[in-house]
């Protein structure tokens, strides 16, 4: 017996979030949740500022430079960071930064969504 998709079932969407979650684990195993969320905002919303992001993750003041520095290229610890995101400057006021994917974050997208792709069409009836 087959069953019928049904129009409104969000599996399929959460299947896809759930491969796409474990794929960036897989990649960086220790990255925290708040990271991933900030990551992805970045990559729907290229030229988002930190106060943006704030207002739309709900998430502490701290937790956001925090979360885009461990995405940048150094860390708050002074280490390497992940590379995924760039920082740049307003030139008319220099308060403001605005955040966007660097080339390893752009192809960090489309590999996983690829894989994500890949395997769903693997599960799909």
């Amino acid at each position: 017996m087959t069953t019928t998709p049904i129009a409104n079932d969000p599996r399929p969407v959460l299947f896809k979030a759930f491969q796409f979650i474990e794929k960036l684990r897989e990649l960086f195993p220790d990255i925290p949740m708040q990271t991933i969320s900030v990551f992805l905002i970045i990559a729907m919303k290229p030229g988002i500022s930190q106060r943006e992001l704030l207002k739309l993750l709900d998430i502490s003041q701290a937790a956001v430079p925090r979360n885009v520095m461990a995405l940048g290229d150094v860390n708050r610890h002074r280490k390497p960071g992940l590379g995924l995101i760039i920082q740049q400057r307003d030139p008319l006021d220099a308060r403001q930064t605005s955040l966007g994917l660097t080339p390893v974050g752009k192809t960090l997208i489309d590999r996983v969504i690829g894989s994500v792709s890949e395997s769903w069409a693997e599960v799909r009836p």
